[in-house]
């Protein structure tokens, strides 16, 4: 049993990660809010953060699971309008479920993502075939919409640029306050001094301070592939009356949060970084950092509030950049053995033509990719390709024929080249064909 700090003393304990646990949060504190307020933010707030577009999209790459122990699906669609269902590891589906449906009122559902259309029909018949020996007889069976997936096995996502305050800036105000209640007491917490965020944290009110949170005064720059992390720093300051705290969610989308604009509490400089990709979190106090005045967060003209969207929509762009760099690598490593074990069989490489070997893997690397992902084939996704060609290479004792530069070098021409055979032939389809 607990003293919640929204309803009050003597209600069962609950584990609370101060991060969600849903993107990555480990750290969890049970001597914050009861169970029942615990659910009441798992189904009102946290999803506005944990089902957020660019959430998802982490949690796909980083396998970051739910409570249910699942990693949530979600739509995209594609440039021909085609929805389509992404699932694990940026697997995509068709959105539609109506293949077979049985004439008797009893349907059942199939859909199959295939790279062709007698691809598609066979795995109908299959299913169809299933039906029949659990049932004893064949359906009677409907077909529509029987087409081929065109779409390839990875696209790129786009940036969805989208910050409400009463939703997402909710949530992140939560992380904040909760955070501060794991380090302060609470008969400091509980005052009158913390009552504007309370009430906008609990119930959503922020009728006498409409900027609690928002996107933060300042930018830190970095490397996202050194600190894909969220981060929480604490900079409470008595002489200054000032209790602000800044949030950082997967390195680069930062937020400022007034906790208080009165605070008469100790002096507090304390930093949470949560690593979603390695499970793990640090926590302790910082003297790196000085205090944010409130009253420079809660008193900005529409210009400056112009200025921080700006900055805040240019790192969400930075981070699904990243994003896709992090996903077509992760693509060129699950693809790009499965296509060399499938060449060598032609023993390309024990008559010692390599360079045959390589156009031939190329070629069928471009297959199996998006076109637009492969316009972004430079940089670290070449240098992925590059090691994994001159390893086969080496075990095949052809490593000495050529070397990693050389490889990433080739290999990024011979996609290009093939991009751009593929847009001239479609080119001239739709010439003969207007």
């Amino acid at each position: 049993m607990i003293d919640c700090i929204y309803c009050g003393s003597g209600k069962p304990a609950s584990k609370e990660h101060i991060v969600p646990h849903a993107i990555g949060g480990s750290y969890s504190s049970s001597n914050i809010i009861c169970e029942e307020c615990n659910s009441y933010f798992g189904r009102e707030v946290d999803p506005h953060i944990t089902n957020w577009h660019l959430s998802l999209i982490a949690r796909d790459w980083f396998d970051l699971e739910g409570y249910s122990g699942i990693v949530p699906g979600y739509e995209v669609e594609t440039e021909d309008g085609q929805l389509l269902t992404v699932g694990r590891k940026g697997t995509l589906r068709p959105k539609w479920r109506d293949v077979v449906k049985r004439e008797d009122g009893k349907s059942f559902y199939f859909s199959a993502g295939t790279p062709t259309e007698e691809d598609a029909r066979q795995a109908i018949a299959n299913t169809i075939a299933r039906q029949t020996k659990l049932a004893g007889s064949p359906p009677n069976i409907a077909e529509s919409r029987v087409t081929a997936n065109t779409r390839r096995d990875w696209a790129p996502y786009v940036a969805d640029v989208v910050y409400d305050y009463s939703k997402q800036g909710r949530a992140i105000a939560k992380m904040a306050l909760h955070y501060l209640a794991t380090q302060l007491d609470f008969r400091f917490l509980l005052t009158r001094d913390f009552e504007p965020i309370m009430q906008f944290v609990r119930y959503g009110e922020h009728k006498l301070h409409p900027r609690l949170c928002q996107p933060a005064i300042h930018v830190e720059s970095g490397n996202i592939a050194e600190c894909v992390q969220h981060s929480l720093t604490l900079r409470c300051s008595r002489e200054l009356r000032s209790a602000v705290c800044d949030v950082a969610l997967f390195g680069v989308l930062r937020y400022s949060v007034v906790l208080s604009y009165s605070y008469e509490g100790p002096d507090l400089f304390h930093r949470l970084v949560e690593s979603p990709l390695e499970k793990r979190w640090s926590e302790g106090p910082v003297d790196d950092v000085g205090p944010i005045p409130a009253s420079l967060i809660l008193n900005i003209d529409e210009a400056e509030s112009r200025e921080r969207y700006a900055r805040l929509e240019r790192s969400v762009h930075e981070l699904v950049s990243w994003f896709n760099n992090y996903g077509f690598c992760h693509h060129i490593r699950e693809t790009l053995p499965k296509i060399i074990r499938h060449v060598g069989t032609a023993n390309q490489i024990v008559t010692g033509d390599v360079e045959a070997w390589i156009a031939a893997v190329a070629d069928e690397f471009s297959d199996m990719s998006s076109p637009a992902a492969l316009l972004h084939f430079l940089g670290e996704p070449a240098q992925v390709a590059a090691q994994i060609l001159w390893d086969s290479l080496e075990a095949a004792c052809e490593g000495d024929k050529i070397t990693i530069e050389d490889l990433e070098t080739r290999f990024a021409r011979l996609i290009f080249i093939r991009l751009l055979l593929d847009a001239l032939t479609l080119l001239a389809q739709r010439k003969n064909s207007a």
